[in-house]
């Protein structure tokens, strides 16, 4: 699929690592320009510098919490400057593990601010841009919305949240926008790999055993589903929420 993307314009949250990174690079790889929008400056500022020297597209950084307006609006000005906007990939994201009643305010605030407020923030700001031009949002969800599991009550209720504004936003935006999120499933991050080094309890084989796939998903797997979303080749699909979860769905 080289080229698929030359000549378009990329915003990606979450960048600075994991699948954020991973989709950036990609898109990348395949012609488009982006724009990079994380908290941690200096990771952002190295993922860049790696993506112009292997690709030899244009990128920019925008370092700041994708829940703000300025920021979101910075990183919608930045993709503007590269000629327009044609992508939104809304990867960022938080996950406190808690019980309810173990949950303190500042976890409440920054989940729901993390994802739900930071994909309603980058989608209010890029959609005047999308709607110019036509072109697609792909925001992440997760098993977690559907399957309730102890610890991830909140998290799951924030990505409910975002499957019903993906949907929503599918019909405001018809026709000239497509809105679709992926439901990721445990993937092998930098996160999950420290993780794994340290469990002691086993939890991670056991969610592992657990899925049909027996394995887990690379970050490289994730963002393939993010591609096909953006595409041309998803052309039909929209208000659609993609289970990307080795069968975790099923499981």
């Amino acid at each position: 699929m080289t080229g698929e993307f030359a000549g378009r314009v990329a915003i990606v949250t979450g960048a600075s690592r994991g699948i954020g990174a991973v989709l950036a690079e990609a898109l990348a790889a395949r012609g488009g320009d982006v724009v990079l929008v994380a908290r941690d400056e200096a990771r952002l500022e190295d993922v860049a510098r790696r993506i112009a020297a292997a690709h030899g597209v244009n990128v920019r950084v925008v370092a700041g919490d994708a829940a703000d307006a300025q920021v979101a609006a910075r990183a919608v000005a930045a993709a503007i400057e590269l000629g327009g906007l044609d992508l939104l990939a809304n990867v960022a994201g938080w996950y406190p593990t808690a019980l309810v009643e173990d949950t303190g305010d500042e976890d409440y605030a920054r989940t729901l601010a993390s994802n739900l407020g930071a994909t309603f923030a980058m989608c209010r700001a890029a959609l005047p841009e999308l709607r110019a031009r036509g072109g697609a949002i792909v925001n992440m969800s997760s098993t977690a919305a559907r399957f309730p599991t102890p610890g991830l009550a909140l998290y799951g209720a924030s990505k409910c949240a975002i499957e019903g504004l993906t949907r929503a936003m599918a019909v405001e935006a018809a026709p000239l926008v497509r809105v679709n999120a992926v439901s990721a499933g445990p993937t092998m991050t930098e996160t999950v790999k420290a993780l794994m080094a340290t469990d002691k309890t086993g939890a991670v084989a056991a969610v592992t055993s657990a899925l049909p796939l027996g394995r887990l998903a690379k970050p490289e797997e994730i963002a393939e589903v993010f591609l096909f979303l953006a595409s041309a080749r998803s052309s039909v699909i929209t208000g659609q929420v993609i289970h990307a979860n080795c069968g975790g769905h099923m499981a």
